[in-house]
């Protein structure tokens, strides 16, 4: 059998690549209109296949667990979502990050996707397992972009520990969103950027009053 012309191969290409995107657009919507409607727990690949209409073995072959599916989910929405502002300014840079992220747990499915996942580390250790070594990278790329350059203008501490910086903020954002005890607003967020970096801040000399 002869092989196919350059241009055969290459229309080929770009036919199959339209068909994963087709089929990816598909399966996220499916699982985003289950969440909305009935939340993380009533979510099964099962009824992502059915109402898709993507077949199951297409589904597991590139999401094998429904974690996988939100981890997806959540990534796609927040990478539409998160971007590094670069304003100038470490703390309107994490306000702006921190409303970002607000939004997106209480505006948009990415929030329920986001408290599914959560549980559902805490029952599978390889949902876990993946959970820190994708998910979890990923989520605080650009916190930790911003307070690289902010140390590096001298506007934070050289000996400022960025990991803890970023669970300061990322863990109380998660705790209220999770116990529900007190509102997720811009309002906490901006009060909780200003607490964690009162703590980092490069001091400033004391002005000297003229005699």
């Amino acid at each position: 059998m002869l092989p196919k012309p350059a241009n055969a191969r290459r229309a080929s290409g770009e036919s199959g690549f339209r068909r994963k995107t087709k089929t990816r657009e598909r399966v996220l919507s499916a699982a985003t209109r289950i969440l909305r409607s009935e939340g993380y727990a009533r979510l099964t690949m099962e009824r992502v296949a059915s109402e898709s209409g993507v077949a199951k073995t297409t589904l597991y072959r590139r999401w094998p667990t429904k974690a996988a599916l939100c981890m997806e989910l959540y990534l796609d929405v927040a990478g539409r979502e998160l971007r590094d502002p670069n304003t100038g300014d470490v703390a309107s840079d994490l306000k702006h990050i921190a409303h970002t992220v607000v939004r997106l747990q209480t505006r948009t499915v990415a929030g329920q996707a986001f408290a599914g996942l959560i549980a559902e580390a805490q029952l599978n250790p390889d949902t876990r397992a993946a959970f820190l070594a994708e998910f979890a990278h990923r989520r605080r790329e650009v916190t930790r972009t911003v307070l690289k350059r902010a140390i590096q203008r001298g506007q934070l501490r050289s000996d400022t520990d960025i990991d803890l910086v970023i669970d300061a903020l990322g863990g109380a954002v998660t705790f209220r969103l999770l116990q529900g005890h007190a509102p997720l607003t811009t309002k906490f967020a901006d009060a909780l950027v200003t607490l964690v970096l009162s703590g980092c801040r490069v001091a400033t000399a004391p002005r000297k009053e003229n005699c």
